[in-house]
């Protein structure tokens, strides 16, 4: 009986140090306001020189870690922090993307069962939009880099994560993917 609890308390610490403690609660995540814009930049010492000209990219960098603004809704929900995401236009021309109030619009995929799926709500809530959220179109300008800032997911399962960027989310030929990071999950997170 005693291996058994030694068992369950040294499995239980390495999934807690696994995993970072100050992770987003389930119940919580939203698509629509998973990622935060916290900084737009024209020059950065993040190096723009690792990325072929002529490309938009969008990079996770999983190990930096950001706080969030005072403003964030993540403060009131306990959650102090996330990691640094980053979007660079490393075109000669300004770009234009959809968002929606304002937002840029980006998505959190996860890697199930040999696919890449969306994340969903916890709870499948009908939403209502009034439509004008969707008239202007947000340009990026040659050489900016954009600064985001996604919580950590508290979850059982082990996955990998990636950040896709565009209108269409199913098809990834007119999207634009992040690279992929690690994380954690809880399954009814993932869209079937």
């Amino acid at each position: 009986m005693k291996e058994i609890i030694v068992l369950l308390m040294i499995f239980s610490l390495g999934n807690l140090v696994s995993q970072d403690l100050n992770c987003l609660k389930p119940e919580f995540y939203d698509y629509d306001f998973d990622i935060i814009e916290v900084r737009s930049e024209k020059d950065s010492i993040f190096e723009t020189t690792q990325f072929k000209s002529d490309s938009l990219k969008l990079y996770v960098e999983r190990k930096s870690i950001l706080k969030f603004p005072k403003w964030s809704s993540y403060k009131r929900k306990g959650i102090k922090s996330g990691f640094k995401i980053v979007l660079l236009n490393n075109t000669n021309n300004d770009l234009n993307l959809f968002n929606m109030d304002g937002r840029i619009i980006m998505r959190r995929q996860v890697f199930y069962k040999n696919k890449w799926r969306n994340l969903k709500r916890y709870k499948d809530t009908e939403r209502f939009y009034c439509g004008n959220s969707f008239f202007r179109k947000r340009t990026i300008k040659s050489k900016q880099i954009l600064t985001f800032i996604a919580p950590c997911i508290f979850g059982n399962k082990k996955a990998k994560f990636r950040f896709i960027l565009g209108r269409n989310y199913k098809n990834n030929n007119l999207a634009i993917c992040s690279n992929e990071f690690e994380g954690f999950i809880d399954e009814k997170l993932i869209e079937m």
